[in-house]
């Protein structure tokens, strides 16, 4: 029985604090757990609402005044509660069983899973930069998608990659650009998606980073990870 992580553990996997091998069990149990993967999500929006909180009081702006001279903080307050409110909507605004307003890259690609047409939806994790691990994704990416093919059936798949795993995505360090472009060619359904927070992390250490065409890249491969979640694929680490 897996015992309730605690709020500190849970506020570092958000943070992409915790090492690959700390924060995989925990992305697998969220995978079995919906109730985990909504304290996530809550922890989560509570964390988001706090930044574009503090982003607005950061902006340099005159109150706006009363007749009496005094500050209108009506409107500031007015003003932060449209902060907070965005924000939520942008976290939790679904019908039932509809998929979240999540992030403009989710916006951009609602049109390819729309057409799957099957109830099959998979998202691979990879985080290691292991040679044996970039194939094993790959490998399993393209049989999932020749299978699906075979039985007349349009399955996304989408490779998320984070940690060490980003370099398989990374056009100065991936071994295997050839074999992914020729793959995004043929199945147009195999999305793949960085980690912001991995990529950013490398651009702050000085690092120029430059991903494969066709790549997009997410706040963060927990968020992508969390949201496929919640709308129904199948998680599967690598």
């Amino acid at each position: 029985m897996n015992l309730e992580p605690s709020e500190e553990r849970l506020s570092a996997l958000i943070d992409g604090e915790l090492a690959p091998a700390d924060a995989e069990p925990l992305l697998e149990q969220m995978r079995i757990d919906a109730a985990l993967r909504e304290r996530v999500a809550q922890l989560r929006l509570g964390k988001e609402l706090v930044r574009h909180a503090y982003a607005e009081l950061a902006r340099p702006r005159r109150p706006a005044l009363a007749a009496g001279g005094a500050p209108r903080w009506h409107v500031l307050v007015a003003s932060m509660l449209a902060v907070a409110v965005g924000a939520l909507l942008g976290w939790v605004a679904r019908e039932p069983g509809q998929p979240a307003a999540f992030t403009t890259v989710e916006l951009a690609r609602q049109d390819a899973v729309a057409q799957a047409g099957a109830a099959e939806r998979i998202v691979l994790h990879l985080s290691s930069s292991a040679p044996q691990q970039a194939l094993a994704v790959l490998d399993r990416a393209e049989g999932l998608l020749e299978a699906a093919r075979a039985a007349g059936r349009h399955v996304p798949v989408e490779i998320v990659a984070n940690s060490g795993g980003l370099d398989l995505l990374r056009t100065d360090v991936s071994a295997h650009a050839g074999r992914i472009a020729k793959l995004r060619g043929a199945y147009p359904q195999l999305m793949l998606v960085a980690c912001g927070q991995t990529a950013q992390r490398l651009r702050d250490a000085g690092t120029a980073v430059s991903l494969l065409p066709g790549t997009v890249e997410a706040t963060s491969a927990l968020d992508e990870i969390v949201l496929r979640m919640q709308q129904g694929w199948t998680y599967v680490r690598i």
